[in-house]
């Protein structure tokens, strides 16, 4: 089978081997099979682009190429942090270079500031992306009075449609589509065509060995004869 110039054979390989790497970081608290959803963003990433994450995402935290801020772009305040990237965003726009700043999230989580982070970096078209990784869960906990806004799908939508801000629901579990929406996103950002918001769907339940991200992308590759 002839390859495919928007992903070749070889680049599913390095996709396939960098979610086994994630497999092997990964033990979450939650059941949610992130290897996917993360193998097929940072895959995207290089050397100089900004990359934050909660405090204890160990595969984010591994896995994410080197900043030019070095470990101290983890160590940004967490209340902050979305703001802050749309912030460090801005710096890359203003330097001139091909830089991107990725905010990686979860939904539900509470998050100060992030509609006017994404509504400054849509009026400034910064090279900015925010992905969220959603297995329903926290979408259903109670606000506290003393908590930020937490980040929520029909708050995003709506403020995505009033702004014609791009936002894309995405199944998290599904490597390939999930690296042709960051494939979109990514190359628009650097090319000064403004942020998106990624909005991967994940599973709350714990999926069957035939459910998973890795056993859909196998199957993926044999069907077009790609040797893993």
């Amino acid at each position: 089978m002839a390859d495919n110039p928007l992903l070749p054979q070889d680049r599913l390989r390095e996709i396939h081997a960098l979610m086994q790497r994630i497999r092997t970081i990964d033990r979450r608290r939650s059941n949610a099979a992130r290897e996917a959803l993360l193998a097929a963003t940072l895959i995207h990433l290089s050397a100089g682009d900004l990359v934050s994450s909660v405090a204890d995402d160990r595969a984010i935290r591994e896995l994410a190429p080197a900043s030019t801020a070095g470990e101290e772009a983890h160590d940004v305040p967490q209340s902050l942090r979305i703001p802050l990237c749309a912030g460090a965003a801005r710096g890359m726009q203003t330097a001139g270079t091909d830089r991107l700043a990725v905010a990686f999230a979860e939904a539900g989580a509470p998050e100060n500031g992030w509609a006017d982070a994404l509504r400054w970096a849509h009026r400034d078209r910064l090279p900015f992306l925010l992905i969220v990784a959603d297995d329903g869960r926290n979408a259903r906990r109670k606000r506290s009075a003393r908590t930020a806004a937490p980040l929520l799908w029909p708050e995003l939508a709506r403020l995505g449609r009033s702004l014609h801000l791009p936002h894309f629901p995405v199944d998290g579990e599904d490597a390939v589509a999930v690296y042709r929406v960051m494939q979109e996103t990514s190359a628009r950002a650097r090319s000064g065509g403004g942020p998106s918001v990624i909005w991967a769907m994940l599973s709350a339940e714990r999926l069957s060995a035939r459910q998973q991200p890795m056993t859909r992308l196998e199957a993926y590759m044999v069907a077009r004869k790609i040797r893993l």
